[in-house]
């Protein structure tokens, strides 16, 4: 372990930076990209200062992979989560704001209205929308829609 530890050079920095942005690539963490960066950057120090030994190396490795997780952890990542949430595989979300129609008369305010082509039980605050009224979707509930009378602007 100690041979392959001291055969440690420039090349085999960089191929291992390499190895983990490959590994990177592969699970899209960026936990991975840190180490991967300071494996090269450590690289290439050690081309134009070939003045320290392995121990030395290793140690500059995790300096430099501990500093760049800690500041990527805390700047580089939350900007990569940026973008607006999508509602794209939430169709309860995705319905609020919906007009519908009343499927029949509600009683007691509770009835059903259809969405597409498929009908969702609904609840109503205030009132008896009657058949073929057309309501709004205000928000959703398990697989109950609650609604309102669709008023325009």
């Amino acid at each position: 372990m100690i041979e392959l530890l001291e055969s440690m050079n420039g090349t085999r920095w960089i191929v291992l930076g390499v190895a983990l942005i490959i590994g990177e690539i592969i699970t899209g963490t960026t936990y991975i990209l840190w180490p991967a960066i300071a494996a090269l950057l450590v690289g290439v120090l050690t081309f134009f200062i070939p003045l320290f030994g392995w121990e030395m190396q290793f140690l500059l490795f995790f300096l430099i992979s501990g500093v760049l997780l800690l500041v990527g952890h805390k700047f580089v990542r939350p900007q990569m989560k940026g973008g607006e949430t999508s509602d794209l595989n939430d169709r309860a979300t995705a319905m609020i704001g919906m007009r519908v129609r009343a499927v029949k008369d509600f009683e007691l305010g509770q009835g059903r209205v259809q969405v597409g082509d498929t009908q969702w039980r609904a609840k109503v605050k205030d009132g008896n929308p009657k058949a073929g009224e057309e309501l709004q979707v205000k928000s959703v509930k398990g697989t109950t829609l609650n609604v309102e009378h669709y008023t325009e602007l």
